[in-house]
């Protein structure tokens, strides 16, 4: 992930908490400018405010670098449910989902 696609994914996360830039640069104690001008690539985030941001906004870095974002919880309940099963119950999930391909 480059820096483009790390502010990309902030402004994705801040939109969908229905937070303007404004308001989100409240948020995490700076001004109220501070959001359009990490937007806008006039401030460059450092890794503590990258961390911190996320933080405020209660995203795991896990889920904020996971391939896709989208689909982070999703796939991770998946994940949790298969740790469960029993060897030959995994192996009968494995032939049924490449079935359904």
């Amino acid at each position: 992930m480059n820096y483009k696609e790390i502010i990309e994914r902030l402004s994705l996360i801040r939109t969908k908490n229905n937070l303007s830039a404004r308001e989100f640069g409240l948020m995490i104690g700076n001004s109220d400018t501070y959001f359009y001008k990490v937007e806008g690539k006039s401030i460059i985030l450092n890794v503590p405010k990258l961390l911190e941001i996320l933080d405020a906004l209660q995203v795991s870095t896990e889920e904020f670098f996971y391939d896709d974002f989208e689909n982070y919880k999703r796939d991770k309940e998946i994940l949790a449910l298969t740790k469960n099963l029993s060897k030959d119950e995994l192996q009968a999930l494995i032939l049924l989902l490449k079935r359904k391909n």
